[in-house]
């Protein structure tokens, strides 16, 4: 793998741990503005908002990477303007219509999920739809020239004027119009993002004129399926959304508590849980523009070369973040969440454990799905997604109204979905994808031996909590690094291209 594909992976990493940090704190000072049960709301909004986003340019920007860098790799300049063409016209129609339906059923929708007092933010998503489809289409087509950077600082600007204006609107409306000053907050970030991106497409990049093809048909051949597929999560999220509270009343638990525990789950686990998978990500949008060029060109063995580097880095930086969390989750919540984690702390841990295994093996989902993306196995993927999803939903539905299951099914399902959807995508990429045992082994060996020190170190230990959880992380740090020091080599020459491995070593 080259330089240049190395480094735009860790700018996608670097910039998604900074968009975590700020979205996940800003859970922190909005939970303290409108309490545990408005970001139950806030979440609960945010589950449609993400399934209309995601149907409108999920597809899209993946597509628009793959097709673009596949025609770079054909020397078929000329359709790049075509499919901006395409992309914008179908994306901002969509967004229109269906940020309009959303503003018209705004109260019936929020009366549904028990929130009718804050339709207005309902009514907010016909402005951030279309918003959404400008950056996707755009971040699609600088993605399939293999540059990251443009994508990475409007993710930043997103989340930094979120987090600034978001609280700030949200602590003028106060407690009961809170969400909807959360949202204004988001409505101002996707403006600046916009603008950001079209000001980089416009002076940047290099457009050629269009052949004068009609490739409507190879554009929503590619984007169709990625949409479809794309959809699946959000939508799953959406329908836990409205059938978790009555599905926990059957389990004995208060609509108040129930409404609680979703925002308790998706709202402040599933943001820490959220940290790992920036590197799936990062790497899988990486992969794809990648991959889709060299499978352009028909280099069998280089595919091989892309996938297995690709993956090693990942497994070996997703790894010991995933346990980290997972070993210090008890004292990650109190120092991040002190008021809102009040009762809350025993369901969080466990949360926190069953949620970091489905983690691992949702970023490998995310790794496989951009591979088969790459290869052109749209359909194959959207199908296998959709199974998965249907099984997700039908486990939550009948597991959570159990009473020693209740909120848990909601990772159990997600582990399963990931687990489900990645051997259906090995049945079909075959040899394509050949890992080294080693580099596969050591950092999983690795993670376990610093998962296990870590916790006996907090059990051997007095420490105040912020001490403990200081301490905790570097005694981990350092084990990993040691473990895993052949591999750090090998990364090291991968940057550099200095004392190269020698040939027989697992370096």
């Amino acid at each position: 793998m080259k330089n240049k594909t190395l480094a735009g992976a860790f700018i996608l990493i670097v910039s998604g741990f900074i968009c975590k940090f700020f979205g996940a704190f800003f859970r922190l000072p909005l939970t303290n503005i409108i309490g545990i049960e408005g970001i139950g709301a806030y979440q609960m909004i945010m589950s449609l908002y993400s399934l209309m986003l995601i149907l409108i340019t999920g597809g899209v920007t993946q597509s628009l990477s793959k097709l673009i860098s596949s025609a770079r790799g054909r020397g078929e300049f000329g359709k790049i303007r075509e499919y901006l063409r395409i992309s914008l016209t179908i994306t901002l129609s969509l967004g229109l219509i269906i940020g309009a339906v959303l503003f018209l059923l705004a109260r019936n929708i929020a009366s549904v999920q028990g929130i009718a007092s804050i339709s207005g933010a309902y009514r907010l998503i016909i402005l951030l739809l279309p918003l959404g489809a400008i950056i996707g289409v755009l971040r699609g087509i600088i993605q399939g020239y293999e540059n990251m950077t443009p994508t990475a600082i409007s993710q930043i600007l997103e989340q930094v004027i979120k987090f600034a204006f978001g609280l700030f609107f949200a602590y003028i409306l106060g407690v009961e119009r809170g969400v909807i000053g959360a949202f204004l907050g988001i409505v101002l970030g996707e403006v600046i993002a916009a603008l950001y991106l079209i000001a980089y497409t416009i002076f940047k990049v290099k457009i050629p004129a269009a052949s004068g093809e009609n490739l409507t048909r190879d554009f929503l051949g590619a984007a169709l399926p990625l949409t479809l597929g794309g959809g699946v999560l959000p939508l799953t999220h959406a329908l836990d959304s409205l059938m978790i509270v009555p599905r926990l009343a059957l389990a004995g638990i208060a609509a108040q508590r129930a409404t609680a525990l979703f925002g308790l789950q998706t709202g402040m686990v599933g943001a820490i849980l959220n940290f790992p998978l920036v590197i799936s990500l990062s790497v899988a949008m990486v992969v794809l523009p990648k991959l889709s060029y060299v499978v352009a060109n028909g280099q069998v063995l280089k595919q091989k070369e892309v996938i297995s580097k690709a993956f090693n880095l990942m497994w070996f930086l997703l790894l010991p973040l995933t346990f980290g969390i997972m070993s210090l989750a008890r004292y990650i919540y109190p120092l991040i969440y002190p008021n809102a984690i009040n009762g809350f702390l025993e369901e969080a841990v466990l949360l926190t454990l069953i949620g970091g295994v489905s983690v691992i093996v949702s970023a490998i989902m995310q790794f496989l799905l951009a591979v088969a993306q790459a290869k052109g196995y749209f359909l194959y993927s959207a199908i296998a997604l959709i199974i998965g999803g249907a099984v997700k939903v039908l486990i939550v539905f009948f597991t959570s109204s159990i009473p020693s299951i209740n909120i848990y099914s909601l990772p159990i399902s997600t582990l399963v979905l990931a687990l489900f959807v990645s051997i259906l995508l090995l049945l079909k990429l075959g040899e394509i994808v050949k890992l080294d045992a080693f580099k596969f082994l050591l950092p999983l060996v690795s993670s376990v031996i610093m998962f296990l020190g870590v916790r006996l170190f907090v059990a051997l230990t007095s420490l105040n909590p912020l001490l403990t959880l200081a301490s905790s992380i570097f005694l981990g740090g350092v084990i990993y690094i040691i473990l895993n020091f052949p591999i750090i080599k090998s990364l090291i020459y991968e940057f550099f291209g200095k004392n190269k491995p020698r040939e027989g070593n697992h370096e």
